[in-house]
């Protein structure tokens, strides 16, 4: 399987590039003769890409993903056209397009067949790329391998192909309906007060149901119902509320949204 963090180091020559000429943030660009050479459209096979939120891997400070639902799972990317960059402002030096990672002067790679990619479930249906920094200039560095990462600029991402926009954890734990723990082997400390200290109301584990209600820096208060039968509280289930950490002290994400179906 191909290592595609290799690609970080290759070199990009200024001027024609494998697709054309790629114009500068906020310029618009013609289409060319040599997108006559582009591969089909393809969906990338799914047996080829690691959903994040299975692992303990960083999921970075939010995601991207289209504006609209254009598809399930990873099925999106079939039409997306993103230019890719080795740095902010740096050169330009591949393409994410239509299923396909390609690097400038290189050879196309499918992905998930040819090449192995890493994003995370957001929901029940739809698989992001993580976003492991944003600057507030618009440039952004998006994870696409466990160790492989290019930085794209916002001002691009609704320039070609499918729109994309990048959507912060805070702003989209705040807006879920329900939310999980990420690690469902373990439990959480539900507390009065958003801060440590002899606060404990009781302990939150994976299997209650989880309403957000409002954030406050690392915290988010919540409603929690137990005991549920999956997402159906049993007879007799109670409610409480209370606050619980939804980054750790590295920026990590403790708290996903919901990825059961019935959420939503």
């Amino acid at each position: 399987m191909l290592r595609l963090h290799h690609f970080a180091a290759i070199a990009c020559l200024q001027g024609t590039l494998l697709l054309g000429h790629v114009p500068a943030l906020g310029q618009t660009s013609g289409n060319g003769s040599a997108e006559a050479a582009l591969p089909a459209a393809i969906s990338p096979d799914m047996a080829g890409i690691v959903d994040l939120a299975d692992t303990d891997l960083s999921l970075g400070v939010g995601y991207l993903s289209p504006k609209a639902r254009s598809g399930q799972n990873a099925s999106w990317l079939s039409s997306v056209e993103l230019p890719l960059y080795s740095q902010p402002g740096g050169d330009h030096w591949g393409w994410i397009w239509q299923g396909w990672l390609i690097p400038n002067g290189q050879q196309a790679f499918a992905i998930g067949r040819d090449a192995r990619f890493t994003m995370v479930s957001v929901d029940s249906s739809l698989l992001a790329f993580p976003i492991l920094e944003a600057r507030e200039d618009g440039w952004l560095q998006v994870q696409y391998t466990d160790g492989g990462s290019a930085w794209i600029h916002r001002n691009q991402l609704e320039d070609r192909g499918l729109a994309l926009a990048f959507y912060p954890w805070e702003d989209r734990l705040a807006e879920a309906e329900m939310l999980s723990l990420r690690n469902e082997e373990d439990t959480q400390v539900l507390r009065s007060q958003p801060e440590r200290g002899r606060n404990v109301l009781s302990l939150v584990s994976p299997n209650s149901l989880i309403e957000p209600l409002e954030i406050q820096d690392d915290w988010i208060r919540v409603r929690i119902t137990r005991p549920t039968n999956g997402c159906e509280p049993l007879a007799g289930a109670s409610e409480e509320e209370g606050w619980l950490r939804w980054k750790d002290t590295d920026g990590e994400v403790l708290m996903l949204p919901s990825r059961e179906a019935c959420a939503g």
